[in-house]
Formats: structure tokens, sequence, C-alpha cells
């Protein structure tokens, strides 16, 4: 009862000691802040185990008449800040419960330093009460929680640990709940390595909350013994920790670096007060140790198929209460394997975090969409209870750094987000993986799943075999060098299972061909498809050439200018511009296209145009078909692909050809596995008028030296059905008399929707003999082919018009030598949008009638069509008699392209009226 006696009155005397020092002190207004901030480290080796002592007084106001009234109770909240890097280890020793704290029954080895009470500002050896500073067990929503009783009041103060994860991650430690003290001078000391036996002597538990003194007017420490004549109102309980010895505090690992330690004091009504102290520089970082290490290994060991990513990244931590701690990593660099690449398709369906989401600078977690969401983790930290589970996704793009992830993951009150970047090699599409500025705290284990599946974000290399993945690891201590480690991934089987390949990979690319309708000489629009499987090389170049007769109505379809052109193969060119507003005017369009890429069974489809352009390469005609490659929150731009036209100047087939096909965009490997072209401008397309078996060839190229040479049946339907009705007139001019050398203009018609043109043949009657001695110069082969033909050649003109261009082809008459014929040919050599030979053999009949026959005219719409030849000097034709007397006819042979048959006896028009008149008038002259 003494002793109770006793405590009660020193309980009382503390109080009225400490109104009386702090009315004392409060003679004028305070300013809001610290008097005193000091944070002294026992050691400073990096990585390191000091004990920290942190002395606190606050600034605050009593009113003069009641030093001890409610309002002296003036600040709520204290709040410190530890430089960054230094960590603190809430697991690394036992937890009291809140059950045991408020029953003063926590346990020793949970003690982890004390908090001692300094009445007069001073040190520790002057008046001063100490209570114990414990571990706390802590809800899921804290990292960490330190508490001890204020002393007297039986008051339980908390500080609750958090990471800084708005800025460097570093340690803060925040008073909860407000204080309401009646005291401002504080020192609190907390230990490296708690259960080390030095600190013993501090490891006590008592009835009343481990209050230590001794009482003679004034108050001493009583752990150390009383001063003589003192007596000990409580004897305190010392215990001892049976606990490992971890250490609960580390040093930065960082040398040569400026730190500080800051505080914040908070006033009731709204005042603020801040403080700095330095911290002592770190030493000995050349004693520490930094050796992490990684393995990644795909979701799959297929080649050429969809993969995920799963990594797992060590930095071992040392529990060694004698061992510095090692070095935090400061940034790493994953190199995945060439060949093991981003897939077309991981971004389909996909959208970006965006940054208001993200969180990123704030305490907050992030907040990202669910769809931008590509794998998942654990990031195993030293500082916190547990690994903490969390995510990885997409972010928004900027300017030199396209592809963006952040890694989140939440848990004890603690929100990470770290933002990495990947950078894709432009030539190879090799991956590197960067995380730069990673926080200073003690990673022990990151792993992350990327997402795989068909729709997995990466695509694995082609070729089986066994790929290094080579990392680097950069640490915060500034002395050690870049660490690198390298793993493997191993593929050892095809797409599906199918067994690996030695050598090139197949190729056998499938081509599909079709038409809305088969009917003769009906516009109808064309598909064609390419398409190849996973495993196989990759398509690099198209060559397609069409069946005989198979044309397109360019009549009114202007051509996308080429400064459209250049536009559309410019670097920085928006997939998005394009998609918006083509660049290519909508006029000169003539169908539609779609590509698929990306390895699985799951490419992804990017649709486009097909425009109409002009001379390509040394073709008379050009296709420009445009793909916008917008993929998620990806625009990587246009894939624009030129395709040469070449219209056979003999059969009037058109060939077209491609430029080399993309296979890399933006570092992404395309894997093109699909490509499809639609000419479907209304009315453009035009099927023969010959129902013969055709076929539609490609010729395609592999990327591994591979060709294939696929080709479809293509076949017009009712043929029959076409009427054939074509006209044929001939008229001879000039020199009609006996041994006269006649110009002949020779005209063909035709009507809409007849069937085209096959042969003409053309047998003079007797009496138009062909007059060896004018055929002079003859145009070789050589000098045709290269269209310099000398001008004696050039015996008359031709012009064809037709319903399918704009303007007529045009072009002079040649005589060609033919070697299967005694005769020279007859060549018209038509030229315009495109160039169009006709060869006309030359010949006679039984009784010497000449005759000309067109024998493999191309299955081309012909409105009319006139043929000029010249008289006199350069005619051809010598009359064995005057053509003014009775008239003569010839006799005319056509054949359609469908099979029929039209026989006519064109008369041959001359006009003998002139002749008559000066006849008449040479007679009247005479008499």
């Amino acid at each position: 009862m003494m002793l109770g006696r006793k405590a009660l009155v020193a309980v009382m005397a503390v109080a009225l000691v400490i109104c009386a020092v702090a009315a004392g002190k409060a003679e004028a207004a305070a300013t809001p802040g610290f008097s005193i901030f000091k944070a002294t480290p026992t050691d400073t080796q990096a990585g390191g185990h000091p004990d920290v002592k942190i002395d606190l007084e606050v600034n605050i106001d009593r009113p003069e008449e009641d030093p001890c009234a409610e309002v002296c109770l003036a600040f709520r909240r204290i709040a410190l800040h530890w430089p960054s890097g230094f960590i603190g280890n809430p697991h690394a020793t036992p937890k009291c419960t809140l059950t045991d704290f408020n029953q003063a029954n926590c346990p020793a080895e949970s003690q982890v330093g004390r908090f001692t009470l300094a009445s007069f500002g001073g040190e520790e050896s002057d008046i001063a009460i100490f209570v114990p500073l414990y571990n706390m067990e802590t809800n899921p929503n804290q990292a960490g929680l330190l508490g001890f009783t204020a002393p007297f009041l039986n008051f339980p103060i908390f500080f609750e640990l958090s990471g800084r994860t708005d800025s460097d991650y570093g340690l803060d430690a925040i008073t909860t709940p407000q204080v309401r003290l009646g005291f401002n001078h504080f020192i609190t000391t907390i230990w490296g390595i708690p259960q080390s036996s030095a600190h013993d002597k501090d490891r006590f538990i008592t009835p009343l909350t481990g209050v230590g003194a001794c009482y003679e007017g004034i108050f001493a420490p009583g752990i150390e013994g009383c001063p003589p004549g003192g007596e000990a109102f409580v004897s305190p309980t010392y215990a001892k920790s049976t606990a490992p010895e971890i250490p609960f505090l580390q040093n930065p690992t960082t040398c040569g670096v400026s730190l500080t330690m800051t505080g914040d004091v908070e006033y009731y009504g709204g005042p603020h007060g801040h403080a700095e102290s330095a911290w002592p520089a770190t030493t000995g970082c050349q004693q520490a140790s930094f050796d992490p290490s990684l393995v990644a290994k795909p979701t799959t060991p297929q080649t050429d198929t969809a993969s995920g990513l799963d990594t797992d990244l060590r930095v071992p931590q040392t529990q060694s209460p004698i061992t510095p701690s090692p070095s935090e990593m400061r940034a790493t660099r994953i190199t995945l394997p060439e060949g093991f690449t981003i897939n077309p398709n991981a971004a389909d369906g996909k959208i970006a975090c965006p940054e208001t989401q993200t969180a990123v600078g704030t305490l907050f977690a992030a907040v990202c969409p669910e769809f931008s969401k590509i794998g998942s983790l654990t990031l195993d930290v030293a500082a916190l209870p547990a690994p903490i589970p969390g995510a990885m996704y997409l972010l928004e793009p900027q300017p030199g750094n396209r592809y963006r992830v952040l890694i989140a993951a939440d848990g004890f009150a603690t929100h990470v987000k770290l933002i990495g970047s990947v950078h894709p090699d432009p030539s190879t599409g090799q991956l590197i993986l960067e995380f730069n500025d990673l926080p200073q705290a003690p990673l022990q284990e990151f792993n992350v799943h990327i997402f795989g599946s068909e729709r997995g974000l990466f695509a694995t290399p082609d070729h089986c075999g066994t790929y290094p993945v080579k990392s680097e690891f950069v640490p915060w201590n500034n002395t050690l060098t870049i660490r690198q480690s390298e793993s493997f991934m191993t593929f050892d089987s095809g797409p599906n299972g199918s067994p690996c390949e030695s050598g090139p990979l197949r190729f056998s690319p499938g081509l599909s061909t079709g038409t809305a309708t088969s009917t003769a000489a009906a516009h109808s629009p064309l598909s064609l498809v390419l398409d190849r499987n996973d495993g196989e090389q990759t398509m690099t170049g198209v060559t397609v050439k069409t069946p005989p007769g198979f044309a397109a109505t360019l009549k009114g379809v202007p051509y996308c200018p080429e400064a459209a052109i250049d536009r559309l193969n410019s670097s920085g060119y928006p997939g998005l511009s394009e998609q918006a507003n083509a660049a290519c005017p909508s006029a000169s369009q003539v169908g539609s296209a779609n590509a698929g890429a990306g390895a699985g069974t799951h490419p992804i489809y990017v649709g486009g145009k097909v425009f109409l352009a002009g001379p390509y390469k040394g073709s008379p005609l050009s296709l420009e078909v445009v793909l916008p490659a917008v993929s998620g929150p990806y625009d990587l731009g246009v894939i624009a692909v030129r395709v040469a036209l070449d219209v056979d100047p003999v059969t009037a087939q058109v060939t077209a050809k491609s430029d080399p096909l993309p296979q890399i965009l933006e570092g992404i490997p395309l894997r093109t596995r699909y490509i499809r072209v639609n000419l479907d401008r209304p009315a453009f397309t035009l099927n023969p008028t010959n129902c013969d078996e055709f076929s539609i060839a490609a010729g395609i190229s592999g990327d591994e030296g591979g060709f294939a040479s696929p080709s479809r049946r293509f076949q017009a339907t009712n043929c029959s059905d076409l009427p054939y009705e074509p006209k044929l007139s001939l008229t001879l001019s000039g020199g009609l008399k006996r041994r006269g050398h006649p110009a002949v203009t020779a005209t063909f018609t035709a009507q809409p929707g007849e069937a085209n043109t096959r042969l003409v043949q053309v047998t003079l009657p007797k009496g138009e003999l062909l007059d060896n001695a004018h055929i002079g110069t003859i145009c070789t082969r050589v000098d045709f082919a290269r269209d310099s033909c000398p001008a004696e050649s050039k015996i008359g003109t031709a012009t064809a018009s037709t319903p399918l261009l704009d303007d007529p082809l045009r072009g002079d008459v040649v005589l060609r030598p033919n070697p299967a014929h005694k005769l020279p040919d007859l060549v018209l050599d038509l030229e315009g949008q495109f160039d169009i030979e006709l060869a006309a053999k030359i010949d006679t009949v039984k009784g010497g009638s000449l005759r000309t026959t067109f024998e493999s005219l191309p299955d081309a719409a012909v409105s009319s069509f006139t043929l000029k030849l010249a008289g006199g000097s350069k005619g051809l034709l010598q009359n064995s008699k005057s053509l003014c007397g009775k008239p003569k006819r010839a006799t005319a042979r056509m054949v359609g392209q469908n099979g029929a048959t039209l026989n006519s006896n064109p008369k041959l028009k001359v006009n003998c009226s002139g002749n008559a008149k000066r006849k008449r008038h040479n007679g009247k002259a005479g008499r």
C-alpha cells in the first residue's frame, strides 16, 4: 500500500513538474515546428543494422494563467520520413497483439526499442521517464506498426509504418491515433537487432507499463539504479529474448549520396511544422554483396506459337545481424531470345491504362481497367510482412517509348507502382525489357506470369532449339559492378506438337479465289485469298496472273496521286489518320483488303482499302493496298504495299506483282498468316466472254527461300447466251485505177453485251494483190520490243475504242518479220493506259487472193476499231484492174470468244465519183 501511495505521489509530481517546465518555456508564442529534431544511427555501414536514436521537441503554446488547460494538448500528429534506402523489417521480430498490449503483457521478444519522456528538453540523463517500444501485430491494411503506452496517462500511442509509394518508396512513421499528450519532448531509440543481448539491460516489463524512476525531489533513470538517497517507486522487471537475432533496421546501401531525415508536426487548428536532419554518410559500400538472378520461361515449348512468359527474379537477402544486407536493385534489363517476339495479336481487344488511373506519384492503388491487364504477379519485399499480389498492365504509349507496362501490387497499406518499358529491335524484333529507377527496397523475389493462350503477348521462335535469356542488374550500391545472369528457353516441338524440322521450314501457302457470279461478260467482284499455317515460312512476295479475258472497267477511275502514296509511305503517318480520312481519294478506291497476322489460331485481322494508281516500276498501272496498323492502344502507322500491274500486250492478261511484303513493323514481326484482296468496286471487274477452263495462278515466295505456285480453276459460264453480231466495213481510197496502190480503212464495230472477238479473217477479192516491191523497211522484233521501229516501217495507224477505258488506244501499223511465215506480219502497236499488240498473218489462198488473219485477239471489249493502211508509195495493195467498175466484195470470217462464228461479204467501198467528173471535164476540154 505504501508503494502505491508513493507511486501516486510520483505521478502527480511528474505531471506538475512537466506543466511547470512547459509554462516556464511558453512566455512567448511558439513558432509551429520543432525546436529539436535529431536522428543519429549508431553505425554508418552500408546495409548495416544500427540502433537509431531520435530526439524530438515540439514547439507548443500554453496560457500563463492555466498552464495545464486543455489547450496545452496543442499538437495532434507527428510524421517521420526516414532517408531513402533506410529500411525497417516489421516481421523480423515477434509481434505483440493488441490484447496483450492493452494488458501490459507484450512478450519481451516483441520489444524493438524504448520511448523516453525527457521533461527538461535535455538528454536522458536529466529528468526522464521511459517505456518499451513494441513491434505490434498489424491488420491487413498496415505495413508495420510500433506502439508504446504514454507514461502515467496509460494512453496507447502507435507509429504506423508505410512506404512513400508516391515518391522514393522510403519509410514513413506516422503517429496514430491523434496524439493528445501533456508533454512535448521525447527521445525514441529503435534497435537495429532487437534480439541482441546488448539490449537486455533495456528490455523490461513492469505492472505500470514499464515506468522506471526514482523519486527524491527530482526524477532520474531507474534502470541504471537510483542516485544515493533516492527511492525506487517502481522496480523494473527485466527479460531476455530467446528469439533469433534478425535485423530490424537496415542502412541505405548507397555511398557518396547526401541523405536527409525529415519530420512534420500537425497542430490542432491547421498549423504545420517541418524540420530536417542530416543523416550521416553511408560507408563501407564495398563490403556489400549483390547477386540477383532471373529465370524466364515461355508458357509453351512449341515454336511459332502464341505464348506467355513466366519470370522469376530473385535477389538473395541475408538475415545476419553481423553481415551487411545486400544492395538493393536499382535497374534491370532483360534481353529475351531473338525470335521470341511480341505477337501481333497481343493488343487485340486490349486498352491502355490511362495515366490518371495508374496512381503513379500518389499513395493510392492503381485502378487500371481489366482489359488493360496482361499478367499477374507476386512481389516479395523484406520490408513487408508477406508477399503481396499484383498485376501487369499495358500503359498508354509515349513518343519514343511505345510499349510501356505498369506493375502494380497492393498489400499491407502499400501500393507499389513500377513502370517498365519493352524495346523491340526495329530490324529483328528481339525484345529488351527494362525497369529503371526501382525503389531502394529489399526485393527478395518477383514472380510475373504474362498471360499465354492463343492471344498470348509473345510469339515463340520459328525453329526448335535452346535460346538464351540474358539479364543485367544494376545495384543501388554505386561501388558494385553491374551483375549479369543467363537462363535458357527450350523449344522442342513445332506448332500443335508437330515434330521439329531441320533446315528451312516447309512452305505450302494456300490460294483461294472466287467471283460473286461467273456469268460471262458480267461485272463481278473478284476475291483472292492467300494463307499459310503456323510453322511455315512467312510470305515475302506475291505474284498473281489473272485468266485471259478477265478485265476491269478503268473508265472514270482516277489514279491515287503519287503525293498521297508518298504520304502513306512516310514515317510517322498515323494509322488512325488513314482510318479517319484516307490519303488516296475515294474515287480511286477499287477494292478492300484484309490481313491476318500473328502466331496461333487467333491472328489479328485488320482491314484496309485498295486504290488504283498510275505507272510503277515500268508497269502501266498499279494498285496501292493500304492497311492501317491499329491494334488496341497502339497505332503503328500504315502498311502500304504497291502492286505493279502488267498487261500482256498479246493476251491482255493482267499480272499483279507486289512489292516485298513487310516482315516487321515498329519492332513487331508481322508473321503474316492471311491476305485477302477484294476488287469489289461496283461495275469494275469484268468476267471473260470465253467459257474455256482457265486458272488464276499465283507465285508466292517465302522468307527462307521457299517458293510456291498454287493455282485455282476459273471458268465463266453462259457464254453461249451472249449475242455476237459485230460489223466490219472496208473502204479503199486513193489509187483506185489499175496498178494503183489504194489506201485501206477497215472499221470494226460491236454492240455492248456481245461476246468479244477472238478471230478476224479477211480475204480480199481477186485483183487485189500484194506489191512486194513496196515491202520496204521492216521493223525487227528487237526494235519493236524497244519501241524504236524506224519511221519507214510504219505503214498505217490503228485506233481501238473500248468501254473499259476513258481514251482509245492508238498506234502505228508496222511490218514485222515472222520466222514461221514467208511474209511479214502486219502488227498494230496500240498504246494508251496500257499497250496492246495485235499481229495479223498475211498470206494468199487458192486463186491468189490475199488474206489477212488476226487469229488470237485478246478477250477484250472493243466498241469500235479502225485500221488505216497507207496507199501510194507505202501502199501494200495493188489493183490488177480499176476498182471503179463492178463493186467487189471481200470475204470476212469472225469468231467470237464464245465460239460463235459470223461470215459476211463486206463490199469494198470506193469513191469513184471524183474520177468520173474528172473524165467528163477532160472530155469537154478536148473537144
